[in-house]
Order: C-alpha cells, then sequence, then structure tokens
C-alpha cells in the first residue's frame, strides 16, 4: 500500500479531532481515532495552540499503524462564522444547442462574483441547486439535446474567514501537513446521513456541537437550505452555570446527567434543591433548541415549504445533541409539520467516513473546480462528480 492509495481526514471540532485512514483501493477504513482538545474558531478568538501536539499524536499513532508517512490531509471543520450565499446567474444563448463550455462559462463568472463581493472569505464548497433552460428544470446536468434561449444556474456557496483559512494552513504546516481539501463537517456529515433517512421527502438536519449549531435542509437528496449558528453546547453550559451561579465543571455535570434517563436521574437526586436544578437546566436546553430552531425555520420561505405535506423529520446529530436524547422535545404548534424526531447516534469512523464518502461519491450537487488547466482535459479536470 503506498501513500496515493491512502486518503486521509480530520475532523477539527472545537472539543474533539478526530482522524480516519482510508484505502482507496479497497474503499475501507485502515485507522480510526480521536483526542480531546478544546480550541476557539470564532474570528476574533481563533486559538488552536493546543492542537499542535495532538494532531502529531494522531498522525504518529496512524503513521506507525499503517507504516506509511503520511504529508497530506483532508480536513473537515466548522467555524462559527460560516455562511452559505445563494445565486442565480443567467446566460442568453444565441446558438441551438447547449454546451458544457456555457454551463463552465456561468460557474465561472458565479464564483468571480463571490470572490469580488466577498473578497475576505474563502468559498469551501460550490453548490449547483438546479439549471433551469427557459422553463425546464434539471437537477442534474441534461443529457438529452436542448435547444434554449435562456439558461439559469441556481448555486448555493459556503465559505468562511479566509483569515482563518490561513490560520489553519500555517498551523498544519508547522506539522509538515498539506490540506489538500477543506470540507465544512456538517455539511459533510449532514450530507452523508441525509441518504438513510429516504422514508422522508424532507429532511432537516440539526448538528448541535461544542460551539456552533449548523442546519441543514434537504428536499430528497438534494440539498435546498444551510445555515450555521454561534450557539452550541458550550453556550448550554455556560447558561446552566449562571442561572444555578455554579462554575463550569458543575454545570457540565448536570448537562451530561440530563442524558440518562427520568428513573435513574431522578433516583440519584437527594434533595429538593437538586431536583429543581435539574428541571431549570432542561428549560436552559430546550430554550436553547427552541432558539436555533426559530432562527432558521420561522421565516417565509419555510411556511412555503412546509406548506406541502410530503413527509418530514427533524434529525438531531452532533455531541451537544446527546443531552437530548433520552428526554422530550417540545416544539411550538407553528412546527408541528415533523412526522418523526430522531436522534442520530454518530461516531469517530461515521464522522471520517462522511468526508470519504463524499470524496467517492458521483452524485453530489458539488462543482470542484480546476486551479490548474491540465493537459488535454478540458477546461476542468473533474468538472462535476456526475459527469463521470
Amino acid at each position: 500500500m503506498n501513500e496515493k492509495s491512502l486518503n486521509v481526514f480530520i475532523d477539527f471540532g472545537s472539543s474533539k479531532i478526530r482522524l480516519g485512514v482510508y484505502n482507496n483501493e479497497t474503499k475501507k477504513n485502515v485507522f480510526i481515532s480521536e483526542k480531546e482538545c478544546i480550541s476557539n474558531f470564532t474570528l476574533k478568538n481563533f486559538d488552536i495552540k493546543n492542537s499542535n501536539e495532538v494532531i502529531i499524536d494522531l498522525i504518529k499513532s496512524a503513521e506507525k499503524n499503517v507504516d506509511k508517512h503520511i504529508k497530506n490531509i483532508n480536513l473537515m471543520i466548522d467555524t462559527p462564522d460560516m455562511f452559505s450565499i445563494d445565486i442565480s446567474i443567467k446566460k442568453i444563448s444565441d446558438s441551438n444547442n447547449y454546451s458544457n463550455n456555457d454551463i463552465s462559462l456561468l460557474l465561472n463568472e458565479a464564483k468571480s462574483l463571490i470572490q469580488k463581493n466577498y473578497f475576505d472569505k474563502k468559498i469551501i464548497h460550490t453548490i449547483v441547486k438546479k439549471f433551469i433552460f427557459d422553463d425546464e428544470e434539471f437537477f442534474k446536468i441534461p443529457e438529452k439535446k436542448i435547444n434554449y434561449t435562456s439558461l439559469i444556474i441556481e448555486l448555493k456557496f459556503i465559505c468562511f474567514a479566509d483569515n482563518i483559512w490561513k490560520n489553519l494552513q500555517n498551523s498544519f504546516n508547522n506539522n509538515y501537513l498539506k490540506i489538500d481539501n477543506i470540507y465544512c463537517s456538517s455539511y459533510i456529515r449532514s450530507n452523508n446521513y441525509s441518504s438513510l433517512f429516504n422514508d422522508y421527502s424532507k429532511k432537516i438536519i440539526l448538528d448541535i456541537g461544542y460551539g456552533k449549531s449548523a442546519i441543514t435542509v434537504f428536499q430528497d437528496s438534494r440539498i435546498l437550505y444551510f445555515n450555521m449558528l454561534p450557539v452550541g453546547g458550550r453556550h448550554i453550559t455556560n447558561d446552566i452555570s449562571i442561572l444555578l451561579k455554579i462554575n463550569q465543571d458543575d454545570a457540565e455535570k448536570i448537562k451530561k446527567k440530563l442524558n440518562q434517563s427520568e428513573i435513574v436521574f431522578e433516583n440519584k437526586i437527594d434533595n429538593s434543591n437538586q431536583l429543581e436544578d435539574a428541571e431549570l437546566s432542561k428549560k436552559v436546553i430546550f430554550a436553547r433548541v427552541d432558539e436555533i430552531i426559530k432562527l432558521n425555520l420561522a421565516d417565509e420561505y419555510f411556511n412555503a415549504f412546509f406548506r406541502n405535506k410530503e413527509k418530514c423529520i427533524l434529525i438531531f446529530i452532533g455531541d451537544g445533541s446527546k443531552i437530548l436524547n433520552k428526554n422530550s422535545i417540545y416544539l411550538e404548534e407553528k412546527f408541528d409539520f415533523f412526522n418523526e424526531i430522531s436522534f442520530f447516534e454518530e461516531n469517530t469512523n461515521l464522522i471520517c467516513e462522511s468526508g470519504f464518502n463524499f470524496v467517492q461519491s458521483e452524485n453530489s450537487q458539488e462543482v470542484s473546480f480546476q486551479t490548474k488547466k491540465p493537459k488535454n482535459k478540458g477546461f476542468f479536470e473533474k468538472f462535476f462528480h456526475f459527469f463521470n
């Protein structure tokens, strides 16, 4: 097994760093590990100094296990400042039939517009929502010949601060590692898990992490909406600490106890004050979850989206959602369109595998731009995964 046959994924979380090594030939995992590490990915207080030693330890363990030197990695990360931009771009044609070049030119024009207007941001995902040839919609490149006068491409860009990207590059370079690709972890994982719930036409995946929460909305297998909020498990702990006037460590212990069943938890309570603290903590958690849902779903777009009575599911993922697993979620009546609420249990293997599956996928909406013009391969070396 040579170095090129390996695909290494690091999921760089705010509270954990996970590493998975995959064999490109067998499509199987050959090493998996994780370590706890607190990092801050906010633009104003960016701090990953504690991560260097952890990453080195993970890489050394992987190298020893696979007996190969690791120099290149794929990075999965969420930062609180990540956001999505939706754009539609149009071309009027004088020709009879469309060509791939028509699409490639429009995509490059859209990318240039985003880079010009968001010059201090890095684009990490470019997602095609749909193609519209005159009045006919397509969710992938049409195979048939089409005569058209108007082509519209609807796109979604996921971006984050360019300064954070440069800091990440410098940090990994200092560890003699090169970031080949960077991915939004919440989007990649949600994209992978969405296929496990194909009985539902509409899927809303809410990822509650340590320092952020992300919401991704799918219609069947197509992403429609993505948003990141700087509210996560750390903020819930802080709320409990302030409300009960206790330190952060004690607040974290109370929060984690709520993941146990009601019977087990209540049997461990010795007095009414502790019971009252537990009930107050629950209210804090539910209030935060309600806030996240309201901020994302309480607008006219979703009122229209959910008006259709197709089956809909709300799926919780992320370490921050574990505190909700055995407690009830109460939603306002206006959010009663969910047929089911599910708690999807993640682990290190599933998280890193999401990155590997995304790279291997041939049916992604993702646009893959080629930065250097390849010899004899046209404008893009790999234009769309579904071109293959």
